[in-house]
């Protein structure tokens, strides 16, 4: 281990190395710029004295305390942080693969009753980030929104684990008959519900901080070095959390189908109590950036302005008017597109609230022509993102796990058998494989064949997400069609658990095509958001990913009870029916088909009037006169 201390006015502790030698480079003297390096191993006892001794002869033995041998931040953290999100994901994604099949099996819940619980769960936990996200930014700071979180889903995991170890936290089981089945008390029902609330509250925090936590620990380093770490760091980070659903949907799913359900919620609480005291030893590592002004409060402001300055009579032409510029460097004009917004940072030169007393300026009285131009750009992608959300109700709706819990689940080998919760490895896989090979391989591949330098836009890339989804749509209705013909032809039609000779492989190629759908339009969605929106509004592009998965929830929430509604009526068995053999979900898959075709109508109309182009105006002076000029934002 090599400890580099540097002994004159200004002395730091550089780094360690794997040879645990001590290394003390020190100046002679402050004028003579003379370094000398001494060497010592770190169990040696002059590592311990030499740099006091050293310091002494300098005369700077009063600043030692400042030199921190243990330094903050750097690397060595980075791997634990990552651990708390991979951890909370392996959690969250075991719970949803197999959840439908707890809900129906231990609470006696009927498929759609089940499948609205879980598209609540995933809307909280998709929109609950973006309030993480805020909480962090202004108030709590990163770590410790992380760390409260992690308690947060370790409660609940916990909570979740008791519901399968108590068994008065369950209804009794049904007869041999299925007849008589006990319903869920409120209690019950309501600690279920419980434990499903912590586990959202716990990807509330981890999921939009671990990462701008991780960069927060090397955001000291020079711009090279952290540019280096940071490609490595975003690498990690994808393998890391397409690891954890891996994992998810076969280990853990595998416990919980094969051993038993205490088992697998058992391994699931004691994964998120071991990060949760790792997290905490980890602490005085940390590098904990304090927290500043996020830019949800700086959209905000925008609004609250822009409404207190409603009657404000804006100008027809710029040239005379003045608007707020955080820096003197060159004055901005707001652009002309949503005008009503540039009421937000106009100067009103006789207005008694535009300072906040001490002569500065009031963000809540007053915005700069930066914030304003944030939130018309915000605005502006909107359009882009509603026609997105389709692509997320479709990956989200697949009742593929109770389709795959009636078929021949045996893969290769009559001893193994696939979980049912397992199903979704096929999606998992395809995304991962697809994404990891897009851009080092596809792409140079269809560059030789088109002889073009970009291949697909980002516009496009998203249309062939929307495209997939309803193609795997087409594909999931065609299956379910098929598969409950043999069900029925079997004599399975009134038997819900009954199942029968067709593999469960006919459920991979939806899955696959599902994959392909997310690996297109997530990615795509992500770049494109990045490419339009400022740079100061990174952290709102996996915000408005995970808001728009969450609205995504809500409208599959919707979409399920109406369906169950309008097709049950007069005593008629619902498309969504608990048994199986008995609903139409091949209707329902084919429902769906159609609406993303809908989709993707609305999505070419949105890709030919959305503008790329962010554009502001620029007053730049020049002696006395000033130009008006344009700029790409």
């Amino acid at each position: 281990m090599v400890l580099q201390l540097r002994v004159s006015k200004v002395y730091q502790i550089v780094q360690l190395n794997s040879q645990c030698l001590l290394q003390i480079r020190f100046q002679k003297g402050a004028s003579k710029r003379r370094e000398q390096i001494l060497f010592c191993r770190c169990g040696d006892p002059l590592s311990l004295v030499l740099p006091w001794v050293l310091l002494m002869m300098e005369g700077h033995s009063n600043e030692l305390g400042r030199a921190n041998i243990c330094k903050k931040g750097g690397l060595r953290p980075i791997p634990v942080i990552i651990a708390n999100e991979v951890s909370e994901r392996i959690v969250s994604a075991s719970v949803t693969a197999n959840l439908i099949i707890y809900l129906t099996t231990k609470y006696h819940l009927g498929a759609a009753s089940s499948a609205i619980i879980i598209f609540v769960y995933q809307a909280a936990a998709n929109f609950l980030p973006v309030c993480g996200a805020i909480v962090s930014d202004a108030l709590l700071g990163r770590y410790l929104m992380v760390t409260l979180t992690l308690f947060s889903c370790t409660t609940g995991t916990f909570m979740l684990f008791l519901t399968s170890l108590i068994p008065k936290l369950t209804p009794p089981d049904c007869g041999l008959s299925n007849q008589g089945c006990t319903s869920p008390s409120p209690l019950q029902l309501f600690v279920l519900c419980a434990s499903l609330g912590f586990m959202s509250l716990g990807a509330s925090g981890v999921r939009p901080c671990c990462l701008a936590f991780a960069e927060d620990q090397i955001a000291h380093w020079d711009e090279a070095q952290k540019d280096r770490a940071l490609r490595g760091l975003f690498s990690w980070y994808y393998v890391s959390v397409g690891f954890a659903q891996i994992v998810a949907v076969t280990i853990l799913v595998y416990f919980q189908d094969q051993v038993g359900w205490k088992v697998g919620f058992g391994i699931s609480a004691a994964v998120m109590l071991s990060i949760t005291l790792v997290n905490l030893a980890a602490s005085p590592f940390y590098m904990k950036v304090k927290p500043q002004r996020s830019i949800w409060i700086s959209l905000l402001q925008v609004v609250v302005v822009s409404l207190k300055n409603r009657h404000l009579v804006l100008p027809k032409t710029y040239q005379s008017a003045q608007f707020h510029n955080a820096s003197g460097l060159r004055e901005l004009v707001p652009s002309e597109k949503m005008r009503f917004l540039n009421k937000a940072c106009i100067l009103r030169y006789h207005a008694t609230n535009v300072s906040d007393g001490a002569g500065r300026t009031n963000s809540w009285n007053i915005c700069t022509v930066e914030q304003v131009e944030n939130l018309k750009s915000a605005l502006s992608v909107i359009p882009m993102w509603s026609a997105m959300i389709m692509t997320f109700l479709i990956q989200s709706s697949s009742f593929g796990v109770l389709q795959a819990a009636t078929m021949d689940r045996r893969v290769g080998t009559k001893k193994f058998q696939l979980p049912a919760g397992s199903i979704s490895i096929f999606e998992i896989i395809t995304f991962t494989i697809w994404s990891g090979c897009y851009d080092r391989y596809i792409v140079p591949f269809l560059r030789r064949i088109t002889g073009r330098q970009q291949v697909l836009t980002l516009k496009q890339r998203m249309g062939i997400g929307v495209s997939l989804s309803i193609a795997s749509m087409l594909v999931a209705s065609a299956v379910e069609t098929y598969r409950r013909k043999v069900a029925v032809k079997g004599g399975l039609q009134h038997d819900a658990k009954g199942t029968f000779e067709m593999s469960v492989l006919w459920l991979a190629p939806q899955y696959v095509i599902i994959g392909l759908a997310g690996a297109f339009s997530s990615i795509g969605q992500i770049e494109f958001y990045y490419a339009v929106l400022p740079k100061s509004m990174g952290s709102f592009v996996l915000a408005l990913l995970f808001f728009g998965a969450g609205v995504a929830s809500i409208i599959a929430t919707l979409v399920v009870k109406a369906i169950n509604l309008i097709t049950g009526r007069n005593g008629m068995a619902p498309w969504l029916s608990n048994n199986l053999n008995e609903g139409h979900y091949n209707y329902y898959y084919f429902l769906l088909a159609v609406l993303g075709a809908i989709d993707l109508i609305y999505f070419i109309v949105c890709s030919y009037v959305f503008d790329e182009r962010t554009q502001n105006m620029s007053l730049e002076t020049s002696g006395d006169a000033k130009e008006m000029v344009e700029f790409q934002g």
